[in-house]
C-alpha cells in the first residue's frame, strides 16, 4: 500500500465509520427498509474494496459515493432516515441490540425530535463527532462538541407513551479506535479519537454496545475490533470522597490554617514588636528569632533586657518556641525571603542560579512541545519539517537540561561538604547530612504528590479530561517508592509521579556522594580512581544499551523501553555528577584562586563551546535524513553526557576563578535569585499545569511558531507563579521546621 494512499484510504474509513455512527444513533439496526439495507451494503461493499488494494478513485467513481456519502451525512437525509425507521427503532434496541431500556427511551426521544426538528435535537446531532479538515497532517482527534452537548436539557413532563416522564441532558462520550492503516509516530498516538454526544439516560455499556454493532458491520473482514472508550465527566459529577482525599483536606485545612495564623501574627504582632520600645528598652526580637529559612545561624539574644511586665504581656504568644513555629508557616517572612533579588556575595558559587534557572527553562520549552503533541492538529508536517531546523535541535536534546541539575548537584554538595570537612577536622555529622537533604526534599514531594492524587480530577474539564490522573492508581499502590526514591527502577507505567525519576537518581547520587567525597579528601587518587571507574561504568553501559536497543544518536524506535532500560537508570546519568563533584573538589583545592595564561583561558573556552554545541547540535544530519551507523550513534550516546557536562563545568569554573567576564556577571546576577529558590517547586508543579491546559481543549490545536512561543512563555510564567505559592505552603515552612527543631535544645 503506498505512503500516498495511506491518508486517503483513513478519510474515507471514516467517513463509513461516522455515517454508521449516525445511522446507529438515529436507529439501531432495524432491518427491512430497502434505502437503509443499500446503504449497508454499499458501506460493506466499499470497504472491502478498500482493503482488497483497489484504488480510492475507482471506487469512488464506480459506485459514486461521494453523492450517496454526502446524503448519509446531510441533515435532510437524517431526517428521511427517522421517518423510515421511526415504526421499528424501539424494538430494534432494545430486543436485538441489548442496549438499556432507559438509553432507547432517550434515543426515541431523540429521533422523535430530530423529526419534529427540535433545537435541542439539532444542537445534539450537531455536536457528534464529525470529520474535520487536516487529516493529511495528522488530525486523528475529533472531538465533537462538548460544550454544547452538555448543556443541553430537555424536560418531556408529557409522555405517557413510556409510563413515565423524562429529563434529556446532553452526555459526552470519547471513544478512540486503532488505526491500522497509519504508520506509529514516535510520542503520539494515531489512534482515531471521536466524541459523540448521546441523551444521559445512556451508560458506557450502552454505547460499547452500539459501537461494537457499528465495527460488526463496518470491519467486518476483521472479524472483531478492540474498541476503546473513555468516559468523560458529565457536569454533575457526584463529589467521590476517597481516602486520599480525606487525608489530603485534613492536612491542607491545618496547613492553610496554621499559613494565615503564621502570616497574621507576623504582620500584626511579631513585626509591630520589632519596631516597638518598650520603656526606654529596645526589644530587639529580630536577633531573638534568627533567620530560620536562611542558610546561615544566627546568635540568639537570651531576652535578659526585656522587663518582667513585657515578658508577663507576651508569655503566651511570644514564647519562643511558639514564636518560631508561627513565624516558619509566615507568608511575609518566607515570600521577602525567597522574593530577595541581593547579589550572591563573592563567598558563593558563582554562575549556580543562572544557569539554574536556564536549565529549568529549557526543561519547560522541552515539554511544552512534548505535552502538546497529543492535542496537535498538524503533527505530521510539523514533525517533518520542525526536526531539520538547526534551531530545533535545542527542542529535540532538551534532555540535556536536566543533567546540567546532576552536574549543579553533585558540585555543590562536593564543594561545600569539602568545605565543611576542612572545618571540622575530617568530622563531619554524616546523620544531620542525610536528614537535611531528605528532609529538604521529602515533606514537599509527598505533600504535592498528596495534593495531586486527592485533588486532580476537579481541576477541569473537556472531552479529553479523564476521570483520574493518569497515574491516580499508581500513585495509590506505589507511593512509598517515591518516598523511598527507588522509582526510577520500575517502568515508567507503575510510577507515581512520573517526571519524579529525576528526584530518585539526584537523591541516590546523593548517598553515594560521601564514598566519592572523602577519600578525594584524604586520598585524592583513590577518589580519582573511583570517579574515572564509575565514568567508564557509565559509557560502557550507554554504549552497549544504545546497540541493544538499536537507538540512533538520541533517538530509540521504541521510547517506552528507552526510558525504563536506559533513560532513568542511576548508572546511565551519574556521569554529569561525577564531573560535578569533581570540579567543586578542585574548586574548593584551589580556593578559587587559579592563575591560568591567557590562551588557556581562551582555550577553554573554546573547547567548552564545542562541546556544549556538537551535543546539541550534533543530531541535525540525522535529523534531516543523514542516519548513523550504530556505532557511531553509540559513541554518540555514550559519551554525550559527559561531554555536557564538561562544557558547563568549565563555565562554572571560570566564573569561580576570575575567567568568567560578561558571562559569569550575567549568570551571577541578582534577578536569578527568586528564580533559582524556586526551581525545586517549579519542576515538580510544571507538568500538572501542563495537564491541565492540555487535558482541557475542547479541539486539536494548530503548532505553529508564534503559538508555541507564546505557549511557552505562558507556561513559564504560570509555573513559577504556583511554584511560589506551592513553596509557601509546603517547602518553605518545613525548611524553618528542620531548622527550629535542631536547634531546639540550644534555647
Amino acid at each position: 500500500m503506498s505512503a500516498e494512499l495511506i491518508p486517503a484510504r483513513m478519510i474515507l474509513r471514516s467517513y463509513v465509520l461516522e455515517a454508521f455512527i449516525l445511522l446507529l444513533v438515529c436507529g439501531g439496526s432495524a432491518q427491512g427498509q430497502e434505502n437503509k439495507t443499500q446503504y449497508y451494503e454499499l458501506l460493506r461493499k466499499t470497504f472491502t474494496k478498500l482493503t482488497q488494494g483497489e484504488s480510492e478513485p475507482e471506487i469512488f467513481h464506480r459506485e459514486n459515493i461521494t453523492t450517496k456519502l454526502q446524503n448519509v451525512l446531510s441533515m435532510e437525509s437524517i431526517y428521511d432516515w427517522v421517518m423510515l425507521m421511526k415504526k421499528d427503532i424501539n424494538m430494534a434496541l432494545t430486543a436485538r441490540n441489548n442496549i438499556s431500556e432507559a438509553c432507547s427511551v432517550g434515543l426515541q426521544l431523540f429521533v422523535d425530535g430530530l423529526q419534529e426538528r427540535k433545537l435541542w435535537a439539532i444542537k445534539m446531532l450537531d455536536a457528534q463527532v464529525k470529520v474535520p479538515s487536516g487529516v493529511f497532517d495528522g488530525d486523528f482527534v475529533w472531538p465533537g462538541q462538548y460544550d454544547q452537548c452538555i448543556n443541553i436539557d430537555q424536560a418531556f413532563p408529557d409522555i405517557l407513551t413510556y409510563n413515565m416522564t423524562f429529563l434529556i441532558r446532553g452526555k459526552y462520550f470519547l471513544f478512540s479506535v486503532p488505526n491500522t492503516l497509519m504508520p506509529r509516530l514516535p510520542f503520539v498516538s494515531t489512534d482515531l479519537r471521536m466524541g459523540i454526544c448521546l441523551p444521559d439516560v445512556c451508560n458506557e455499556a450502552d454505547v460499547t454496545r452500539m459501537l461494537e454493532i457499528v465495527f460488526e458491520l463496518v470491519y467486518e473482514v476483521t472479524n472483531g475490533t478492540i474498541i476503546n472508550l473513555n468516559y468523560v465527566y458529565h457536569p454533575e459529577t457526584k463529589f467521590e470522597i476517597t481516602p486520599e482525599l480525606i487525608i489530603a483536606s485534613v492536612i491542607f485545612s491545618i496547613i492553610g490554617l496554621l499559613l494565615l495564623v503564621g502570616t497574621l501574627y507576623d504582620m500584626y504582632i511579631y513585626q509591630k514588636m520589632n519596631s516597638s520600645e518598650v520603656g526606654d528598652v529596645g526589644m530587639d526580637v529580630k536577633d531573638d528569632l534568627g533567620d530560620v529559612n536562611s542558610d546561615t545561624t544566627h546568635l540568639m539574644s537570651d531576652g535578659s533586657r526585656v522587663t518582667v511586665l513585657t515578658i508577663n504581656y507576651y508569655k503566651t504568644l511570644h514564647k519562643r518556641t511558639f514564636r518560631k513555629f508561627l513565624l516558619t508557616f509566615s507568608m511575609s517572612t518566607n515570600g521577602s525571603k525567597v522574593l530577595s533579588t541581593e547579589t550572591p556575595p563573592p563567598s558563593a558559587v558563582q554562575a549556580v542560579n543562572g544557569i539554574r534557572v536556564l536549565s529549568m527553562g529549557w526543561v519547560i520549552l522541552g515539554h511544552t512541545y512534548f505535552f502538546t503533541l497529543g492535542t496537535s492538529k498538524n503533527v505530521i508536517p510539523t514533525a517533518t519539517n520542525w526536526i531539520q531546523r538547526w534551531t530545533f535541535q535545542v527542542i529535540l536534546n532538551g534532555i540535556y537540561s536536566v543533567d546540567s541539575f546532576f552536574l549543579l548537584s553533585g558540585l555543590l554538595v562536593s564543594f561545600l561538604t569539602l568545605r565543611e570537612l576542612q572545618k571540622r577536622d575530617g568530622k563531619l555529622n554524616w546523620f544531620l547530612f542525610y536528614f537535611h537533604r531528605f528532609w529538604r526534599l521529602t515533606p514537599a514531594l509527598m505533600l504535592f504528590t498528596l495534593l495531586y492524587t486527592a485533588y486532580f480530577q476537579y481541576w477541569g474539564s473537556g472531552p479529553f479530561w479523564p476521570k483520574k490522573s493518569f497515574d491516580y492508581q499508581q500513585c495509590k499502590n506505589n507511593w512509598w517508592r517515591n518516598l523511598l526514591y527507588i522509582q526510577n527502577f520500575f517502568p515508567i507505567s507503575e510510577q507515581c509521579i512520573g517526571w519524579g525519576w529525576y528526584l530518585a537518581n539526584d537523591m541516590q547520587f546523593f548517598v553515594l556522594s560521601p564514598i566519592l567525597i572523602y577519600p578525594l579528601y584524604r586520598k585524592r587518587v583513590i577518589g580519582y580512581i573511583l570517579v574515572l571507574a564509575l565514568l567508564i561504568m557509565q559509557a560502557v553501559f550507554r554504549g552497549v544499551m544504545s546497540v541493544d536497543l538499536g537507538m540512533g544518536l538520541n533517538s530509540p524506535p521504541n521510547q517506552e523501553e528507552f526510558f525504563d532500560k536506559m533513560y532513568q537508570r542511576p548508572y546511565s546519568r551519574i556521569a554529569p555528577y561525577l564531573i560535578g563533584v569533581l570540579t567543586g573538589y578542585f574548586m574548593w583545592k584551589s580556593k578559587r584562586q587559579v592563575k591560568l595564561p591567557k590562551v588557556f583561558v581562551i582555550l577553554g573556552w573554546i573547547i567548552a563551546l564545542v562541546c556544549v554545541s556538537s551535543v546539541v547540535f550534533g543530531t541535525l544530519e540525522q535529523n534531516r535524513g543523514h542516519k548513523q551507523s550504530i556505532s557511531v550513534s553509540a559513541l554518540y550516546n555514550s559519551l554525550s553526557k559527559t561531554t555536557w557536562s564538561l562544557g558547563v563545568a568549565w563555565i562554572i569554573f571560570a566564573c569561580n576563578t576570575g575567567y568568567g567576564g560578561f558571562i559569569n556577571t550575567f549568570l551571577s546576577a541578582g534577578l536569578w535569585s527568586p528564580l533559582s529558590r524556586l526551581t525545586y517547586c517549579a519542576y515538580l508543579v510544571h507538568p500538572v499545569i501542563m495537564f491541565m491546559y492540555t487535558l482541557s481543549q475542547r479541539y486539536t490545536m494548530y503548532f505553529t511558531d508564534i503559538n508555541m512561543v507564546c505557549l511557552f512563555l505562558g507556561f513559564w510564567m504560570a509555573t513559577y507563579v504556583v511554584a511560589f505559592f506551592v513553596s509557601m505552603a509546603l517547602e518553605a515552612p518545613m525548611i524553618g521546621l528542620e531548622k527550629l527543631i535542631l536547634k531546639r535544645n540550644k534555647d
